[in-house]
């Protein structure tokens, strides 16, 4: 926003705010090669690029909705172009969209799995960024709920803590969202011992019965 723009309270609709875009094949376009070197090294591969981007949208996606500072969250893009990004632009492709198979309308999965999981009408984000812990802390984690349906809803939100597969804690709270409205629950767990990688899942069943996931991961590491 513009200075003059920040002293009005208007509406902010938040749009194109990824940046991380992917050919239909994988390649990264002329405007992302750089940022997957970065993140992941000149020599990551197809499937860790897709998984990190569906990741990552599905992450800030949660961040903009969760807060319920702007009026719209809007993905670019829905439907594209998709051309080799090894050339500068205008030549080289800059955006793509998320399908691997157009004809068919077969979007890629990991996007399909977890950022449909992030624009759920009734949603949820762990509020939890770090991307290590030390063993054997005490740590909070903030669970945001929010409920975009014109009913309330009431449900249980668990909170599993999972290494190599296997989970090693479980909590689960009731919560109530009115309509239009956000909840924030707190979950406290002693860390683990055990050093290595783990994954943070919450979850709730949303509209239509359905399964919706906010995932995180992390290390835990030595005091």
């Amino acid at each position: 926003l513009r200075d003059a723009q920040k002293k009005l309270k208007v509406p902010i609709i938040i749009n194109e705010y990824a940046w991380l875009w992917l050919n239909r094949d994988g390649t990264t376009t002329s405007l992302t090669g750089k940022i997957y070197n970065t993140l992941l090294g000149p020599d990551s591969t197809v499937a860790e690029r897709r998984l990190l981007y569906a990741r990552y949208l599905a992450a800030l996606t949660e961040f903009w909705r969760a807060h319920r500072e702007c009026a719209g969250v809007l993905h670019f893009c829905g439907l594209g172009y998709s051309r080799a990004g090894d050339k500068p632009r205008p030549e080289g492709g800059a955006t793509s969209d998320h399908f691997i198979d157009l004809e068919k309308l077969t979007f890629e999965p990991g996007f399909e799995q977890y950022v449909s999981d992030a624009f759920a009408p009734v949603g949820l984000m762990i509020d939890f960024w770090a991307e290590q812990i030390t063993a054997g802390a005490e740590q909070k984690f903030d669970v945001f709920v929010i409920n975009d349906l014109y009913r309330d809803w009431t449900g249980p939100v668990r909170l599993f803590l999972i290494r190599e597969g296997r989970v090693v804690s479980e909590q689960s709270k009731n919560c109530t969202v009115e309509s239009l409205g956000r909840e924030i629950i707190s979950f406290s767990t002693t860390v683990p011992a055990e050093t290595g990688d783990y994954k943070l899942i919450a979850e709730l069943i949303g509209a239509n019965e359905t399964v919706v996931r906010s995932l995180r991961d992390f290390k835990v590491v030595r005091p």
